[in-house]
């Protein structure tokens, strides 16, 4: 699998929208990685990059929730 990495809210967010169950689980696995490493304490503590990856691990979450709690469309 690629490196996984995105730069803004609205890259990440395209990108879950077209992202499968499996892969969803993987980015919001990778952005709740991503913000407990950018909030752990010492020099890699980084509260703008936290926030960044918290907007994207809840962005995760909640398109989540809304494919869960869609009608099928059969």
């Amino acid at each position: 699998m690629a490196t996984l990495w995105w730069k803004s809210l609205p890259d990440f967010e395209r990108d879950l929208r077209s992202a499968d169950e499996a892969r969803l689980e993987v980015m919001r696995k990778w952005a709740d990685g991503k913000e407990d490493e950018a909030d752990a304490p010492g020099p890699g503590r980084a509260p703008k990059a936290r926030r960044l990856f918290r907007q994207m691990r809840v962005a995760a979450q909640d398109e989540i929730a809304r494919r869960r709690s869609a009608p099928d469309a059969s």
